[in-house]
Order: structure tokens, then C-alpha cells, then sequence
């Protein structure tokens, strides 16, 4: 199975920079609405590693260059499974953990990171007002 890696990652680098708990929700909402259907082989595996390792391999393909991610790019994909990704599974799946213990490992390994994930309420929760860089109140 060979995952729709331009469709999945859209417009990365716009969604990985998220301000406020009201873009953060809208985001999201439209993430599991025209995004989260092609994850079904993944979610739906018997061999969940495999089909993660299998997810990992179509996105370093899809986003290489010259045999490697670019530093900017990577971070930009990091950020987007952490928001994203991450949370929508645990949110949407019964097994949503296991799904991300596997995934997790298995991108950590493939692009050379060491990225955690939470769930949404929790990444929701954590967006605060700033002004000049200082936190005043929360969104």
C-alpha cells in the first residue's frame, strides 16, 4: 500500500506554524475531514509496525532530496505529525495508542529524530496570548 503523501502533507509548512487555540481547532477539524481517510490501511493493519514502516518509507520518498529530508522540511513534518496526526489517531482509534507507540519508533528511527506525541486536548490547552513574546492570558 502506498500512502498519498502529497495529500496527507499539503501545505506542511503553513500548517506546522499554528498560533491559536481557534486556528489550532479549525486545523484540525479539516485534517480529519479531507486528510485522515488515507490513513485507513494504517489504522485498519493487523501488522501495524509494517504498515507504519510503510507510511514512513512513502513520506521520506515523498520529501527527500539528494537522499536526505532537508533540515526544514523535517522540522516542518515533526511539527505536523505531533499536531495532527498524532492526536486525530489517539482521538479517532480504539487501539489509537499502540497505533502511536508504532508509529512513533518507527519515525524516530526512519528520520533520524526523537519526536513524543500527546493528545489534542492537551496540545489545545497549552496555546496562550502573547504580546511582544510575553504570555498575558490564555486563548
Amino acid at each position: 500500500m502506498s500512502y498519498n503523501v502529497n495529500k496527507i502533507f499539503e501545505d506542511v509548512a503553513y500548517l506546522s506554524k499554528v498560533h491559536t487555540k481557534k486556528e489550532y481547532e479549525a486545523h484540525t477539524i479539516n485534517f480529519k475531514e479531507d486528510r485522515y481517510g488515507e490513513f485507513e490501511a494504517l489504522v485498519k493493519a493487523s501488522d501495524v509496525t509494517a504498515e507504519c514502516k510503510q507510511f514512513c518509507e512513502d513520506v521520506f520518498a515523498g520529501f527527500k532530496k539528494f537522499g536526505k529530508v532537508r533540515g526544514t522540511d523535517q522540522m516542518n513534518l515533526n511539527y505536523f505529525m505531533i499536531y495532527y496526526v498524532f492526536p486525530t489517531i489517539l482521538s479517532e482509534e480504539e487501539k489509537g495508542q499502540e497505533i502511536c507507540d508504532n508509529l512513533k519508533d518507527v519515525w524516530n528511527e526512519r528520520f533520524k529524530c526523537n519526536i513524543n506525541y500527546t493528545d489534542y486536548n492537551s496540545l489545545y490547552d497549552g496555546f496562550q496570548t502573547k504580546i511582544f513574546g510575553i504570555p498575558i492570558r490564555r486563548n
